[in-house]
């Protein structure tokens, strides 16, 4: 649900202007229906997640609770998961967070270049912050390309350009190469890159497309752990950037916001890393066999290749992805109905779960193509 606030409720008097267009900014409420499964947000249900972190939740230390929290062997644990020194890293509380913080910090008033659809996220912090956005549109094939940031950034001044690997939400998997000519060229042009890897661990070697150029002194990374450590109400993700860039974020003390428990959370996920494997391959083999099994159901639904937690589907028509949609709505299923976004003419979502719930979903498209046959 969104909800749009009126520009009367400003209060009459008051002497700080508000934010110009921050009026024009939807707040998203999140809602939640009982016993739906929500394959719309991607988060990571499973059943060994679940009981990790109620584990975890019974060991909770009081004193993570009781006192200000401390930051540095979460740091460490974070940085010998993705490979770099902990003095690169701030922990903010969730991706919107840190969005937030690149673009008041890097971007406010200036310039974002960025694919179009991309996470809604981006779009509402540069509006609160008055920075012009350049949206790169799919190229002729509905795919987001690498090359065409590269245009739509040496077309104009230096920006804050933004790469997500792979791809929401059609889960494009970006080429090392293309990322290290994208990263050389924004380098060249006095740009800041910014690589959102929130996907990565579903996409098979994955990390090595960007972990070399994400140690360029002009680039930063945004690690969200919502979706790959299944951790999304624990609100954390990591910033990486070069040391003198963490030094100057860190002066708006993005870690004030994250919690004592939300860190144990996190170094107790981390220390279970070879679980979390296993689950990330579980779902990338459920992956193929979900696409596969609608795609045989289905004749005119085709599945994108996605790196990440998701199928994208294209479909016959926008009618047909808002049947199915509703199809799995009514059966207690949540999806994403893609329709209408660029390069996205008629197209449906599905979010990723253990292989039983997958199975669910596919028993439930299956009864969706027999009521279109009959029809």
């Amino acid at each position: 649900m969104t909800i749009t606030e009126p520009a009367s409720s400003v209060i009459p008097g008051l002497c700080l202007p508000p934010v110009p267009g921050a009026q024009a900014v939807r707040r998203h409420v999140r809602t939640r229906r009982p016993g739906e499964v929500n394959l719309k947000s991607c988060e990571l249900l499973h059943p060994e997640v679940d009981a990790l972190h109620a584990g975890l939740l019974r060991a909770i230390d009081p004193g993570d609770v009781v006192f200000y929290p401390l930051y540095q062997s979460t740091l460490d644990q974070v940085g010998a998961h993705l490979g770099v020194p902990s003095d690169r890293i701030l922990i903010s509380a969730g991706s919107d967070s840190a969005i937030a913080l690149l673009i008041t910090a890097f971007a406010r008033g200036g310039r974002l270049v960025i694919h179009n659809p991309s996470y809604e996220g981006w779009q509402r912090y540069a509006a609160l912050n008055g920075t012009a956005i350049d949206f790169v549109t799919p190229d002729a094939d509905g795919e987001p390309a690498v090359c065409d940031l590269l245009r739509a950034v040496t077309a104009g001044p230096p920006a804050m350009v933004v790469l997500t690997q792979p791809h929401s939400p059609t889960g494009r998997v970006f080429d090392g190469d293309e990322i290290a000519r994208l990263s050389a060229a924004v380098a060249k042009h006095g740009s800041l890159l910014v690589l959102d890897t929130c996907y990565l661990a579903f996409s098979e070697s994955g990390e090595q497309t960007v972990r070399e150029v994400a140690l360029a002194p002009h680039v930063v990374r945004v690690n969200s752990f919502s979706k790959a450590f299944g951790v999304a109400g624990a609100r954390l993700a990591a910033v990486v950037a070069d040391p003198r860039l963490e030094g100057y974020l860190a002066r708006w003390q993005p870690e004030g916001a994250v919690s004592g428990v939300s860190l144990a959370l996190l170094r107790g996920a981390l220390s279970s890393v070879t679980l979390f494997q296993g689950i990330w391959e579980e779902l990338r083999g459920g992956r193929q066999q979900l696409a596969d099994r609608i795609q045989a159901d289905l004749p005119g639904w085709h599945a994108r290749p996605s790196g990440g937690n998701f199928v994208a589907f294209d479909v016959p028509t926008a009618a047909e992805a808002g049947a199915a949609y509703s199809h799995l709505l009514e059966h207690g299923i949540r999806t994403r109905d893609l329709s209408g976004l660029p390069g996205l003419t008629a197209a449906l979502r599905i979010g990723l779960a253990a292989t039983p719930i997958l199975d669910q979903v596919a028993r439930t498209m299956a009864r969706f193509a027999d009521l279109r046959q009959t029809a």
